[in-house]
């Protein structure tokens, strides 16, 4: 069993099938694993290159299901963010801080203060949400039939249930808040994705101490354990076809591993990119090349100046005044929409060592370097970094009033920086774009049309690190069966 890259999808594959005794090999492109649950360190300060925070991880919970299933659970370093303001949320040219709690009563209670004549439309939203999110198979604990949602339901889109639940403007942009975090379309979000996203949110909410990559070394560990190996440095040029068949790899540097299986935790357009002319039939390539992506990320990483600025327990979203539901993302007003934090860390005090900002940004604002490589794109692209850098902390400053003079230094990257650190598709945040008004073009299955080639990863179905590991099983129960792996699941 071959894995092409060794994301958290990828990682949890080799874990899940080298425990059923399979001889399993994943492979690496860079000199690290990880994928988004890559860090690194500038100045002394860890910064996580893509997971953030997790949701549902407290005993019982959706995710805690899963990771304690794959040996992790009570073995991480996680702090839970505030109960009462996990996620804050502010406006231009409003000065009320709006709080997101945890705890599905807390929620409802403390947004409802806020909006004390909009209860109800906040009472039906929390009520919708955990139904919606309670009807998708792989979050209920217990074996599984079918991973399949009806069409009813994938039809549903995510704005026009909020609209239809209040006028309220902001309450409607305060519900939709969740789009940040999974770079959601107001126009074309499914709702069940929104669902599902909140309500793990809303369970319990964390953020890991000292970086994500915590979580690819205990998985790594395991697999190790389990027989399984991880080659780096190994970077797939070509899969293998044979008469509609994948047999195997060819590495870039020459290499060839055959295999009787193979997983893709890549894009599913970079692993297109990776099957010959021939290897798989013209309209299948055509429909995955024609999927629309969400957009990339601009991100600033500062280094704050020691005991000058708090750590934070929450994060921070702002919007323009109109909110998330009137994002236009254009470049003249940007960063109009855009989420900080201050990083945990186990030596940590009532001080942050650094802060993480960042918003969006459409790869065609970079893609006139996407044929360069890191650290060699040339002076107008470290032009490009250091104007947009000003633009974000300009916002930043007027958000947090004398943060500038509390940062010693900072640094940045954009959507070719993750593109070439994570292997994902013009650096895509959260890969292809779910569409509720057509919503089977845009739902990738785990069996592809070329046999003995699977998908997985946040691609799949859900984003997150939930999503990706119930994409994983997902994966998996096409080689080991869902009731059979949903069983054990639950009974771990």
């Amino acid at each position: 069993m071959l894995i092409i890259g060794s994301g958290l999808g990828g990682l949890e594959c080799a874990l899940i099938l080298s425990r059923e005794g399979m001889k399993v090999c994943v492979l690496e492109q860079h000199h690290s694993i990880g994928g988004n649950l890559q860090t690194f360190t500038r100045n002394g300060c860890v910064f996580d290159t893509g997971m953030h925070y997790l949701g549902s991880l407290g005993e019982g919970e959706y995710l805690h299901k899963y990771f304690s299933f794959l040996g992790l659970a009570g073995k991480l370093k996680l702090r839970r963010l505030d109960v009462d303001a996990s996620d804050v949320l502010s406006f231009e040219g409003d000065d009320t801080l709006y709080t997101l709690a945890q705890g599905h009563e807390n929620f409802v209670n403390r947004l409802s203060a806020q909006f004390p004549d909009e209860s109800k439309a906040v009472e039906t939203y929390m009520r919708e949400v955990r139904t919606l999110a309670q009807s998708f198979p792989l979050y209920r604990a217990g074996p599984a039939g079918s991973y399949h949602l009806p069409v009813a339901l994938l039809e549903r889109c995510a704005t026009g249930f909020v609209r239809g639940l209040t006028n309220n403007e902001r309450l409607r942009n305060i519900l939709s808040g969740s789009l940040t975090l999974y770079a959601g379309n107001p126009e074309i979000t499914p709702l069940y994705i929104h669902a599902c996203m909140r309500e793990s949110l809303t369970q319990s909410c964390w953020r890991p101490v000292d970086g994500s990559a915590q979580i690819a070394g205990l998985l790594a560990a395991g697999i190790a354990d389990n027989g399984g190996t991880i080659i780096t440095s190994a970077k797939v040029k070509e899969i293998v076809v044979e008469t509609g068949c994948a047999r195997g790899v060819l590495l870039e540097n020459g290499e060839k591993i055959l295999a009787r299986r193979i997983i893709s935790n890549a894009h599913p357009a970079a692993t297109m990119e990776m099957i010959p002319e021939g290897g798989v039939r013209k309209i299948y390539r055509k429909r995955i090349n024609s999927l629309s992506n969400t957009w990339g990320v601009f991100s600033l990483y500062a280094v704050l100046s020691k005991g000058t600025f708090p750590y934070l327990n929450s994060n921070y979203f702002h919007y323009n005044k109109k909110g998330i539901l009137h994002a236009g993302h254009h470049a003249a007003n940007w960063p109009d929409n855009y989420y900080f934090y201050t990083p945990a860390v186990s030596d940590g005090g009532e001080f942050a060592e650094s802060l993480v900002m960042m918003a969006d940004m459409p790869f065609s604002e970079v893609a006139a370097w996407r044929d360069t490589k890191l650290h060699q794109r040339g002076s107008d692209y470290s032009d490009f970094k250091r104007q947009k850098a000003e633009k974000m902390l300009d916002a930043l400053e007027r958000r947090l009033p004398g943060i500038k003079g509390k940062i010693s230094r900072f640094y940045t990257s954009t959507p070719l920086t993750f593109r070439d650190y994570t292997g994902t598709f013009e650096g895509s945040a959260y890969g292809i774009m779910k569409d509720c008004n057509n919503p089977l073009r845009s739902i990738i299955l785990p069996a592809t049309k070329v046999r003995n080639l699977f998908f997985t990863g946040q691609n799949l179905n859900l984003y997150g690190a939930l999503g990706v590991s119930a994409a994983a099983v997902i994966t998996c129960s096409e080689i080991l069966g869902l009731e059979y792996l949903t069983k054990k699941i639950a009974n771990d």
